[in-house]
């Protein structure tokens, strides 16, 4: 009996050890870019410990989100300027139980609960390196796209940027295969053995919306902004109509399907 108290003390003092050892926590700057008829890059930082991570919009400023749209009707042109003016930073925070992001769309922020995070990925043998990090590919496909990650297994966290996560280790790169959408990592500083905390406030999370709310309120304030700018045409010109089956009346990473 002795001998088997001791054996289970030993087992727990070996656990505690290794659990305290695996402790890691870090910060990572990435540059997130889209393609599509303009490119836009914006830059993100990816917080995270072992069991939270918090990926989040900084270096935000209106001139750099100023965006020039032209508009032609009746052979004339027009150039219009779209200003961000809230620079409420968005963000994607997850804890492996749950997922909550926050975008801002015409100024107006819409907090969301993701439901549906559970990628399919499958792990390659190709190995690359992306700075000090030696990287493995994996692919998955994720809401009408099909993707190409870099994660290292000598941070083994199962986190990454946006609302890629689930692979045994930190996503270093990722990028559709269209070149659409590609984040990469531009700075990464890793502490090991240190339990660091993620700063935010999760009270907001409950009166967050899902994702078909989240849809419908999206397209709902599409058509406001095409109230706006057609209120701001001279007169003359031809109004504009929201036609979501158009070729680029919607430029989203993601491609929902029967929403």
């Amino acid at each position: 009996m002795k001998n088997k108290i001791l054996l289970i003390l030993f087992v727990v003092i070996i656990n505690k050890s290794y659990s305290q050892k695996a402790k890691v926590c870090g910060k990572i700057e990435y540059k997130q870019s889209t393609h599509f008829s303009r490119d836009f890059s914006s830059d993100f930082l990816l917080t995270f410990n072992n069991n939270h991570s918090l990926y989040q919009e900084v270096n935000i400023n209106i001139e750099k989100e100023k965006i020039k749209t032209t508009y032609t009707g009746e052979g004339k042109q027009i150039d219009i300027d779209m200003v961000r003016n809230n620079l409420t930073p968005e963000f994607y925070y997850n804890d492996r139980q749950s997922f909550f992001f926050l975008e801002v769309w015409f100024d107006i922020e819409l907090l969301v609960k993701e439901d549906s995070l559970n990628l399919n990925w499958r792990l390659k043998d190709e190995i690359k390196k992306i700075g000090n990090f030696n990287c493995q590919k994996a692919t998955t496909e994720f809401r009408g796209r099909e993707y190409i990650a870099w994660f290292t297994k000598d941070v083994l966290v199962p986190f990454g940027p946006w609302k890629f996560q689930g692979l045994p280790g930190l996503i270093i790169e990722i990028y559709d295969t269209n070149r659409v959408f590609h984040i990469i990592a531009k700075k990464v500083k890793i502490e090991k053995n240190i339990d660091c905390k993620l700063k935010i406030d999760k009270s907001k999370f409950e009166s967050s919306m899902n994702i078909i709310q989240f849809l419908k309120r999206k397209k709902e304030l599409i058509i406001e902004d095409f109230a706006k700018l057609n209120s701001r045409l001279p007169k003359g010109y031809n109004t504009y109509k929201y036609d979501e089956n158009c070729d680029d009346c919607s430029e989203d990473i993601e491609i929902f399907k029967n929403k």
